[in-house]
C-alpha cells in the first residue's frame, strides 16, 4: 500500500476511534468532560506517526465536541488535541533509539498530556471567557480563571491516566511484528 493511501486510511480509522472513545466514555465536568480519547491519540502518534496522531486528535476530538454539544470548544480542541498528538509523536521520534524505549514512551505521553491540560487551561482562562460572552452563546457554561483553575487538575488527571494507559498498551503493540511494520 502506498504511503499516501496508508496515511489516509489510518487517519480515518484513528479519527473514528478517537471520536468513539471521546464521545462514549465521558464524565461531565463543570465545563467540558473527562474522556479517554487521548489514549488513542497518544498510541497512534507512537505506533504510526505524529501526523496520524495529529489527524486523529484534531478531527476525532473536535467532532466529538460538536456531537456532545460543546461546539464552542471545537476549534480549541482541534488545535490542542491535534498538537497533543503531533507533540507526542515528535518527542517519541526524537527520543527513540537515544533513550530506552520505556523512557521514550513515558516522556512523550506525559509531556503531551501536560501540553493538553495547559492548552485547555489557557483557552478557558483567556479566550473562551470573552468569546462566549461576545457571541452570547452557551450561557450554561462558565469560563474564566476560576473555572480554568478548577478544571486544570481534571485535565492533568486525564492526561496522566491517558499516558499511563497508553504506555501499558504501547509496549506490547510496539513490539508486535504486524503493528510494528505499520509505521508511516
Amino acid at each position: 500500500m502506498k504511503n499516501n493511501v496508508k496515511f489516509w486510511v489510518f487517519s480515518g480509522v484513528i479519527i473514528a476511534l478517537v471520536f468513539v472513545l471521546t464521545f462514549t466514555v465521558k464524565i461531565p465536568l463543570p465545563t467540558g468532560y473527562f474522556n479517554v480519547g487521548d489514549v488513542i491519540i497518544m498510541l497512534s502518534s507512537i505506533l504510526f506517526s505524529k501526523s496520524i496522531g495529529f489527524m486523529g486528535g484534531s478531527f476525532g476530538s473536535a467532532i466529538a465536541d460538536i456531537a456532545s454539544g460543546y461546539t464552542i470548544y471545537a476549534p480549541f480542541t482541534f488545535v490542542i488535541k491535534g498538537l497533543e498528538g503531533f507533540i507526542c509523536g515528535l518527542i517519541f521520534e526524537k527520543l527513540e533509539g537515544k533513550q530506552k524505549r520505556w523512557a521514550s514512551f513515558i516522556l512523550s505521553t506525559m509531556l503531551s498530556g501536560i501540553f493538553m491540560a495547559l492548552g485547555y487551561f489557557l483557552s478557558e482562562a483567556c479566550v473562551l471567557k470573552y468569546l462566549s460572552s461576545a457571541l452570547n452563546i452557551n450561557r450554561d457554561l462558565q469560563f474564566g480563571l476560576k473555572v480554568a483553575l478548577a478544571n486544570l487538575p481534571f485535565n492533568l488527571l486525564q492526561g496522566t491516566l491517558s499516558a499511563i494507559i497508553s504506555i501499558i498498551l504501547a509496549v506490547p503493540l510496539y513490539n508486535n511484528k504486524f503493528i510494528g511494520k505499520m509505521k508511516i
